[in-house]
């Protein structure tokens, strides 16, 4: 048992973790448990649908009925194609779920085990402790591949940094190859978040050159950046070079940077292509295009032109979001404790605490800019400034070299109401984030219209069903576990999104009988197609058949599913279109 000094103070408990040789083994089962527990109780849930579902579709080949692929959309082939060959061996394993919360164990393990080693003080060495707890608890609740994408560069970059950035390194060790398999896992699982989180760790580089200045840890510095452009060229050569693929890249490219941001009025997009007409830009930005020869590659690249990707005239959008503020209010708790830390350690680090939060602020500051301002990027982001503080709070692992910084004494222990405090605390923040977040989105998965929706698609197998949007229906709450278990039905094409330039998408099609891309303007032309849809988005549809036929649309009622998981308040329908007689 903890003892306890004339203070109140708990000594023992903290300080025996604390050890080296304890330290590895207890971060990891610290990391290990709130996984097992949320997975046991809980069951992390997919966010942001239908990316994740489509990613472990893809990753499983069971898109579309295409079979494997060794590609994903959004993950480059350094690890779309390991996962492919997992699931070619043991189709039936969550390969793709379980990637995501190996990758978060193995960051969060790695965070542990650089607090527990750290010359912190063991008060702040608690509160760095709770936090981590926290975040990895939202991160498993919330998963997605965003997040586990930041966490593992940053984990990868924090092994790194641990011989790196303090001291002279010497050979290659362990810690050094483990981290750059995380930086290169990470990245490649969504390269735009592994940027973003070495862009908070930048400072180190700065660090290195000024005041470590030594050959092992600039090398080191090197490799990374060699590793993360090899993994973005393999990346882009497998999709040009891949059949059915070649495409994918730059429609996916352009397509990003003409939607990823605001709306632009109707005018402006007419000035790209003048002859769409206000109708066509609403189905545009409800993502309902699937037509290439109206919005095509092409097109897309000359409204990305005309998009503000960085500027105050997205600083309106931003400031309607909520989450906006609740990031502004992260990073200033970010900004606090790295003020804490510096007067803890009083080391000389100040400005390389500072350049991190500078970094962070940065960052936060671009995603306003950019109106980018969503919860799987502000989460990780903060994770981020927090792994890049505990790593500045690292001491020598080897005997301090000519440069490197001096080891420092660890302090003291931590008040018991502190700790007991921190506990609260840390309860709260997760179970608030249950309550008003995840559980309302594992919710969704009990919507009758969800039963209704598949119900019909595994009905009706003679008939092609086009989701407009709406294939949350049949994703919405997914259990990251248990969907594998799902069997995607032969007859079901979701639209809206940029799979339609890959090679499931075109093996489809022509399964069914439909050529040069154009699913939507098939849809009155074929009695065996209908679409899933709510009525406005019906109407949107209707109107742009009826523009690009010149012919009078029809669309009838075939089903009503019922009230929509998302939004209750619309019900949702299955149509059939056709042209006036």
């Amino acid at each position: 048992m903890p003892s306890k000094d004339v203070n109140g103070t708990a000594r023992g408990g903290l300080e025996s973790l604390r050890v080296p040789g304890r330290a590895g083994l207890a971060s990891l089962l610290a990391a290990l448990v709130p996984v097992l527990l949320i997975c046991l109780l809980a069951t992390p849930v997919y966010p942001m649908s239908p990316d994740e579902q489509i990613q472990q579709l893809y990753a499983s080949g069971r898109f579309l009925g295409a079979g494997q692929q060794l590609l994903m959309p959004y993950s480059l082939v350094t690890i779309s194609a390991p996962l492919s060959l997992l699931y070619a061996l043991l189709p039936a394993v969550p390969w793709y779920a379980l990637t995501l919360l190996a990758l978060i164990v193995a960051s969060f393990a790695v965070a542990w085990d650089k607090a527990l080693r750290s010359r912190m003080s063991a008060r702040l060495c608690v509160v760095t402790l709770s936090v981590l707890v926290v975040l990895e608890v939202i991160s498993t609740l919330y998963l997605t591949y965003t997040i586990v994408a930041f966490l593992a560069v940053g984990a990868g970059l924090m092994l790194v940094l641990g011989r790196a950035a303090f001291d002279e390194p010497g050979g290659v060790h362990a810690t050094d190859v483990s981290g750059m398999a995380l930086v290169v896992a990470g990245y490649s699982l969504r390269p735009e978040s592994g940027l973003a989180a070495i862009a908070v760790f930048a400072p180190f580089a700065i660090w290195v050159l000024v005041r470590n200045r030594n050959a092992g840890s600039i090398v080191r510095g090197i490799v990374v950046v060699a590793l993360v452009g090899v993994c973005a060229l393999a990346g882009r050569f497998a999709y040009d070079h891949t059949p059915g693929w070649e495409g994918f890249s730059a429609y996916l490219d352009a397509g990003r940077s003409a939607l990823d941001y605001p709306d632009l009025p109707a005018d402006a997009v007419r000035s790209v292509e003048p002859s769409l007409t206000d109708n066509d830009v609403g189905v545009l930005y409800n993502w309902l295009f699937a037509d290439d020869d109206v919005f095509g590659t092409e097109f897309f690249e000359r409204l990305g032109q005309r998009v503000d990707h960085l500027g105050l005239s997205n600083l309106a959008s931003s400031l309607r979001a909520k989450t906006t503020y609740l990031m502004l209010g992260l990073v200033a708790l970010v900004g606090a404790y790295a003020w804490a830390l510096v007067r803890d350690l009083d080391a000389g680090r100040g400005a390389l605490a500072a350049g991190i939060v500078l970094m962070l602020l940065v960052s936060a500051g671009m995603l306003v800019l950019r109106a980018r301002v969503r919860l799987h990027v502000v989460i990780p982001l903060v994770a981020m400034g927090v792994f890049a503080l505990v790593s500045l709070a690292a001491g020598s692992e080897e005997p301090a070299g000519r440069h490197a910084a001096a080891r420092l004494p660890r302090a003291g222990g931590c008040p018991v109401w502190l700790s007991a405090a921190c506990v609260v605390l840390a309860l709260a923040a997760c179970g608030g984030f249950w309550l008003k977040v995840a559980r309302p989105l594992a919710a969704r998965s009990s919507s009758p219209t969800i039963e209704a929706a598949r119900s019909y698609v595994d009905e009706n197998p003679d008939q092609l069903v086009v989701f407009g949007r709406s294939q949350t229906l049949m994703f919405a709450g997914s259990n990251a576990l248990s969907f594998e278990s799902w069997d995607y039905p032969d007859n079901m094409l979701p639209i809206g999104g940029w799979e339609n330039h890959t090679a499931a998408w075109r093996s489809f099609l022509a399964r069914w009988g439909i050529e040069d891309n154009d699913v939507l303007q098939q849809l009155p032309e074929r009695s065996d197609m209908v679409a899933v849809l709510q009525p406005e988005k019906m109407e949107l549809i209707r109107t742009y058949l009826s523009e690009h036929s010149g012919r009078t649309v029809h669309a009838d009622v075939v089903r009503d599913l019922g009230p929509g998981a998302a939004d209750p308040s619309v019900d949702v329908y299955v149509y059939r279109f056709s042209y006036e007689s």
